[in-house]
């Protein structure tokens, strides 16, 4: 019955240095350069984050990289033409909303092809309905 007190107290001795010679991460006080840059940035959230948040392929335009096509595995497929900041849907009127893949024709841009239904198919995601071109 000694036992446990005496693994106990050599368990403490043999980590102590350990929790001594931690160190903690610097605070960010109120006057520096970091904090002043933060304080007029206010935090929100810019991308799906629920079950339609799957990215399934992303088609960036090579002339233009802030243009790109993203296909969600049950949202459809969306264009953005400034770096993500804002979002057009190109897939609403469509009778499936799973993507699988987005093609973009590098030489032609305005030549898209969506491939549906979802690869990593869940619970969640329907069949896909074929290939649609622009």
């Amino acid at each position: 019955m000694l036992r446990r007190p005496i693994v106990s107290a050599l368990a403490v001795i043999a980590l102590s240095p350990l929790a001594v010679s931690a160190q903690s991460a610097p605070a960010v006080s109120a006057q520096s350069p970091l904090a002043q840059a933060l304080d007029g940035m206010p935090f929100r959230e810019i991308g799906p984050a629920i079950m339609g948040g799957r990215v399934a392929d992303v088609a960036p335009l090579e002339s233009n990289p802030a243009k790109f096509y993203l296909g969600l595995a049950t949202g459809g497929v969306w264009l953005t033409e400034n770096n993500g900041m804002s979002w057009t849907p190109l897939f609403d009127d469509q009778p499936c909303s799973s993507i699988g893949d987005v093609t973009v024709n590098q030489a032609n841009p305005n030549l898209v092809w969506v491939g549906t239904g979802e690869p990593q198919n869940r619970q969640s995601s329907p069949w896909g309905c074929g290939v649609f071109k622009s």
